[in-house]
């Protein structure tokens, strides 16, 4: 929760992409971003922004960038 408005905070993505078979979901507790990543056949980046905004309306955007190596089986979280 964020404290100068005492309501959660929700998160989404504001632009660029995912990797192939990631998705981002917002939860009390932040974003986290998971998936199947086998679909990346190749090495891959991808670049994506992701906003944070309160039940005030505050907003707070930041830059991230995952790459994935092709060919591995891999999946996860990340918890920006």
């Amino acid at each position: 929760a964020d404290p100068e408005s005492a309501a959660d905070v929700v998160y989404t993505l504001e632009s660029g992409s995912l990797p192939a078979g990631a998705s981002l979901t917002s939860t009390s507790s932040g974003a986290v971003i998971a998936g199947d990543l086998t679909a990346v056949g190749s090495n891959t980046t991808s670049n994506f922004t992701i906003r944070a905004k309160d039940a005030a309306s505050n907003t707070s955007d930041r830059a991230f960038s995952i790459t994935v190596t092709g060919g591995i089986e891999q999946s996860g979280q990340f918890i920006p």
